[in-house]
C-alpha cells in the first residue's frame, strides 16, 4: 500500500473522530464554564405533586421576608394597607399580604398573591395562583387559573371555576355549578351546603358467597371472577374480592369486603359499600347513600350520587378518572383527579 493511501485512511479516521466528538462538544463547554445554574421552570401540566407551586411560592416568600434561604426569585411587591382600594390589575410582580384580606368587591390578580392570614373575596374574583396561611373563601363565578393553596379551608361558591389544581391541609369546599381539576386535602365536601357526614345506616344483611353466583370461578379462596355480566343482589354482604368482565351491578344496601375489578362498567346500588378499592376500564355509577373505601379508578368516567362517602377520616384515598361528576352532599376523604372535566352537578 502506498503512502498516499495511509494518508487517505488517516485523514478519514481523524474525519470520523472529529464528528463523533461534535455531540459532546455543548456538555463540555458547559462543564468547564457553567452557564445555565437555575432551576429549570416547570409548568403546571408536567408534575404530579399537587402542592409543588404553592411550596415553591412559600419558600420564596420566605426568603424575601428573611425567615428562610435565599431561592434567586425574591421579587415580589406587597399589597397596599387597604387591600379593597388597591388596583390589583396594575401589579408587575408577586404579591405579599401582610394580613388577612377581607373584601365584599371581588379582587382580580394576574399575579401569583401570598396572603399571611385569611382571604375573603365577593363574588367573581380571579386569581393565576393563591396562597394563603388561613382560609380562602371566594364569592360565586369565581376562578382559580393555576392553582391555590391553604393552610385552612379553601372554599368556592357556586358556578366557579378551580383550573389545575386546588389543595389544603384542613379542607376543600365546592358549591354546586362549580367546575374542577385536581383537588387534594383532608376532607372534601361538594354541594350547596357543608354538613356533617351522615352516619352509614346499618340494615339487616344476609351473608352470601360469590360461589353462589351464575359463572362464579374461585381463583382463590378469597378471589372469585365472573366472565360477562354478574349482578348481585339487594340486601347481601360478600366477603373476598371479585372480578367481571362484563358490567356489575351491586345492589341496594348489599355490602362487600374486598376490592372490585370490572370491565365494562360498574354500578354501586344506594347505600351499598365497598369497603376496598373499586376499578373499572369504563364507566362508575355510585347512587345516593352508597360508600367506598377508595381508591376509586376508572378510565373513563365515574359518576358520585348525593350524600356519597368516599374514603374513611383519617385516611385518605383517591377517586381518578377521565371526566367525574358529583352531586350535592358528596364527601370525599382524600384526592379527586378529573383528567379532564370534572363539576359539580347544579341542583
Amino acid at each position: 500500500m502506498t503512502i498516499p493511501s495511509y494518508l487517505t485512511y488517516i485523514a478519514f479516521a481523524l474525519t470520523c473522530l472529529a464528528l463523533l466528538t461534535l455531540p459532546f462538544i455543548p456538555a463540555f463547554r458547559e462543564w468547564l464554564y457553567p452557564s445555565d445554574l437555575a432551576a429549570l421552570p416547570v409548568s403546571a401540566n408536567y408534575t404530579n405533586d399537587i402542592d409543588h407551586f404553592s411550596r415553591r411560592l412559600q419558600a420564596d416568600v420566605a426568603a424575601k421576608l428573611g425567615s428562610g434561604p435565599l431561592t434567586g426569585h425574591e421579587e415580589f411587591d406587597f399589597v397596599a394597607d387597604l387591600p379593597v382600594s388597591m388596583d390589583w390589575r396594575k401589579a408587575g410582580k408577586r404579591l405579599i399580604s401582610r394580613e388577612s384580606i377581607n373584601s365584599l368587591e371581588p379582587v382580580r390578580s394576574l399575579q401569583p398573591v401570598y396572603v399571611q392570614g385569611s382571604i375573603r373575596a365577593g363574588s367573581e374574583s380571579v386569581f393565576s395562583a393563591l396562597y394563603a396561611t388561613g382560609d380562602i373563601h371566594l364569592g360565586s363565578h369565581s376562578e382559580i387559573g393555576d392553582w391555590a393553596h391553604a393552610d385552612g379551608v379553601v372554599r368556592l361558591d357556586r358556578d366557579s371555576v378551580g383550573l389545575r389544581r386546588i389543595s389544603s391541609k384542613t379542607a376543600i369546599e365546592l358549591g354546586t355549578g362549580t367546575w374542577f381539576e385536581r383537588l387534594q386535602a383532608p376532607l372534601l365536601r361538594f354541594g350547596s351546603h357543608v354538613s356533617a357526614v351522615k352516619p352509614l345506616q346499618t340494615t339487616e344483611q344476609a351473608s352470601a358467597s360469590y360461589a353462589d353466583l351464575p359463572g362464579a370461578i374461585a381463583q382463590s379462596p378469597s378471589l372469585y371472577m365472573i366472565r360477562g355480566d354478574c349482578a348481585l343482589p339487594p340486601g347481601k354482604l360478600y366477603e373476598g374480592s371479585l372480578v367481571v368482565t362484563g358490567f356489575l351491578t351491586i345492589g341496594a344496601a348489599t355490602s362487600v369486603v374486598g376490592d372490585i375489578k370490572a370491565r365494562e362498567g360498574v354500578s354501586v346500588g344506594p347505600k351499598a359499600a365497598v369497603k376496598g378499592a373499586l376499578t373499572c376500564e369504563k364507566r362508575i355509577y355510585l347512587f345516593a347513600d352508597s360508600r367506598v373505601w377508595g381508591p376509586i379508578i376508572s378510565e373513563s368516567d365515574v359518576l358520585i350520587g348525593g350524600n356519597a362517602v368516599i374514603g374513611l377520616p383519617g385516611t385518605q384515598t383517591t377517586v381518578s378518572a377521565s371526566n367525574i361528576i358529583v352531586e350535592d352532599g358528596v364527601t370525599i376523604y382524600g384526592a379527586l383527579w378529573a383528567h379532564e372535566i370534572g363539576m359539580v352537578k347544579p341542583i
